[in-house]
């Protein structure tokens, strides 16, 4: 065998076929455009929910396509955060259940400022869940959320003893418009005023 003779290795692909873009039972025509503006909507339906107020015809349009977003499970709240009208209120809910012999144990949501990066990823939810619980129009939770503080807030030192009354507290302090000089980041604003938004008596 010369030096120009050998094994035929394996052979090469001689053409390459196409590579399908899109799998055979997708959507076409019609069944297309009909996705495409349903997808059109939505975004548009969450984006107009979800902005801040700029002209009173979002109020009307928010309480229209309110059961819609709700029902998807999409619902969002307005993005105050970023303006134009921001969030000035620092608000913390409180849960204190009184029991039998005088005992009373407080339940908090958890702060903010002193959680830890793992705890405000964690918890974060559980933040804005108590944040939009205090407000009246979501009254209907109040009672639910009570029996929650009870029933996961037992005596102190004697399981037994009875919880006779729990009670609901919004605690918040508004943040005033920032001025010269600024307010150091290691300075928190703190609740300084407090209100009853709910309370109830336990039966034996």
């Amino acid at each position: 065998m010369s030096s120009l003779d050998h094994e035929p290795g394996p052979a090469g692909p001689s053409e390459v076929a196409p590579v399908p873009l899109e799998a055979d039972d997708a959507p076409r025509g019609m069944d297309r455009r009909v996705i495409q503006v349903f997808v059109a909507l939505l975004v548009f339906v969450l984006a107009t929910s979800a902005a801040p107020t700029l002209h009173p015809s979002q109020d009307a349009f928010r309480e229209w396509v309110d059961p819609f977003v709700d029902g998807i499970g999409l619902w969002q709240g307005q993005w105050e955060l970023f303006g134009p009208e921001v969030d000035k209120v620092n608000v913390a809910v409180v849960g204190v259940v009184e029991f039998a012999d005088g005992e009373r144990v407080e339940w908090r949501h958890p702060v903010w400022h002193e959680s830890s990066p793992l705890q405000k990823f964690r918890h974060f939810r559980l933040m804005e869940f108590t944040d939009g619980l205090r407000l009246d129009s979501n009254r209907g939770a109040w009672r639910a959320f009570a029996e929650y503080v009870v029933r996961t807030n037992p005596h102190p030192t004697d399981p037994s003893v009875r919880a006779t009354r729990v009670s609901l507290w919004r605690q918040f302090v508004n943040i005033p418009v920032p001025r010269a000089p600024l307010r150091p980041i290691a300075e928190p604003f703190v609740p300084t005023e407090q209100r009853l938004f709910y309370s109830a008596d336990l039966g034996p």
